[in-house]
């Protein structure tokens, strides 16, 4: 066998397929992958100290739509779940306000992932805000070895993703979710989240 070919075999060998993605395979047998999810604008409206908790729903308003967000969080390998991870969860009212100021933080919320790096919260499908499609903030704290994550979760068919420069390649898409109904007959999405390790390129 010729160095080119060998060299070729080598390095088919050194991919496996995820289900998000690819992961390479490391000298030291560890593995890394494109899984990782993409990035968005933090915001001006990230507001610390916002109370734990999976319930984000509030009275008041007559149009909002129940929402169901749930989840999985990974690692660097697109399939070692992440237990015990901080996560904030923001997003505008129904009357497109952030709440900056009081101590309801109406629309605010953090919780953790549980054994299985699942996570869940119930909210209302924000409306959109500014001439920006319609979102939810997400941000993963730091974990040991990892970078943190700021992400931005939208709704599939939303005419106002078009203009958004931070959702143009293919991995962004896996943050423009599709609306289903789950067993409790709620609307529902599903966001699963892949962290990167500290120093990588993804």
């Amino acid at each position: 066998m010729n160095r080119k070919n060998f060299m070729k075999l080598a390095g088919l060998s050194a991919f496996a397929m995820s289900t998000s993605g690819f992961t390479i395979l490391q000298d030291d047998g560890t593995t890394k992958g494109d899984c990782a999810t993409t990035t968005d604008y933090l915001g001006p409206f990230y507001r610390e100290g916002a109370p734990f908790r999976n319930d984000l729903t509030y009275p008041g308003g007559k149009d909002e739509i129940p929402l169901k967000v749930v989840g999985q969080l990974f690692g660097a390998d697109c399939q070692a779940p992440i237990p015990n991870a901080l996560i904030n969860v923001w997003h505008c009212d129904h009357e497109q306000h952030y709440d900056m100021e009081t101590q309801e933080f109406r629309c605010y919320g953090r919780f953790y992932t549980n054994e299985n790096g699942e996570y869940w919260f119930k909210s209302i499908i924000p409306p959109p805000v500014a001439g920006r499609p319609k979102h939810i903030h997400f941000l993963v704290k730091k974990i040991d070895g990892y970078k943190e994550l700021v992400t931005q979760l939208y709704f599939r068919g939303d005419e106002r993703i078009k203009s958004r420069k931070t959702i143009k390649g293919p991995r962004d898409e896996r943050r423009i979710l599709e609306i289903y109904k789950n067993e409790e007959s709620m609307a529902e999405v599903k966001l699963d989240l892949y962290l990167s390790k500290k120093g990588w390129r993804f």
